[in-house]
């Protein structure tokens, strides 16, 4: 397996170090800075998720995951329709929802143990419950610098919210490809690929008509779970600034 880091990434890494240092010089371009570090710090994380996914089902066997790039971390490479990337970055700008999309290919007809087939969908909530958590962890060591740790924290807390979500044994989250090679062959057979898409579009409606009602308890009950200790006023706080235009 072999991991070569492209120059997007890398690029798009410094962007965020370079918005997250606004954070902290230029105070007055809190709301414009606030939005860059997260909705960067956004996709970061969605290029990891994707990564975790293709790491995993390279060393699982599937032969094509290199030559298709997605162990570069390219976010060109993930984007396979409106469901990978766009929505996503859609649903996060304008509903503060962080909705986890979906673009590895994966062969499954390469991968021979269903087991590894279930690793490979949870590998990638993984990957953004690690990124969750070091948010949270790098927001407490530099809590000296308010603006920063709002951002880092929020970002946490958009992370969390996708890890909880990808993880429901819902059709077209990770939390049901994971279950999926142990089903009954008719009952996978009766939910088709496209059922994923219908789910995210309902998802957007709840949070627009209900708000966080029935997402918020999920989120920071995964929070407590993992010892992150999210303060919701000053989420909304760092929220207001994310989306400045309302």
């Amino acid at each position: 397996m072999k991991t070569e880091i492209s120059w997007a990434f890398i690029g798009l890494f410094a962007a965020f170090g370079l918005a997250g240092a606004a954070l902290v010089t230029a105070p007055e371009y809190a709301a414009f800075a606030t939005f860059a570090f997260v909705l960067l710090g956004w996709v970061i994380s969605l290029c990891f998720h994707e990564y975790g996914h293709a790491a995993t089902a390279s060393a699982f066997g599937d032969t094509t995951i290199v030559e298709r790039g997605y162990l570069t971390l390219n976010p060109v490479h993930y984007f396979h329709g409106v469901g990978s990337l766009v929505l996503p970055v859609i649903a996060l700008v304008l509903g503060g929802i962080a909705l986890p999309g979906g673009a590895v290919m994966i062969r499954t007809d390469l991968i021979q143990q269903k087991w590894q087939q279930s690793l490979i969908a949870l590998a990638g909530p993984a990957m953004s419950l690690v990124s969750a958590l070091v948010c949270y962890w790098v927001a407490q060591a530099v809590s000296g610098t308010p603006l920063l740790y709002d951002g880092l924290m929020l970002l946490a807390f958009f992370l969390m919210m996708a890890f909880v979500l990808n993880i429901l044994p819902i059709p077209g989250l990770d939390g049901f490809a994971a279950l999926r090679p142990f089903m009954p062959d008719a009952l996978t057979r009766a939910v088709p690929p496209q059922v994923g898409g219908i789910v995210i579009i309902l998802a957007l409606l709840v949070v627009f008509f209900f708000g966080y009602r029935f997402i918020l308890p999920l989120v920071m009950g995964g929070a407590a779970l993992f010892g992150m200790e999210i303060d919701l006023d000053q989420v909304g706080q760092a929220m207001d600034r994310f989306q400045f235009w309302r």
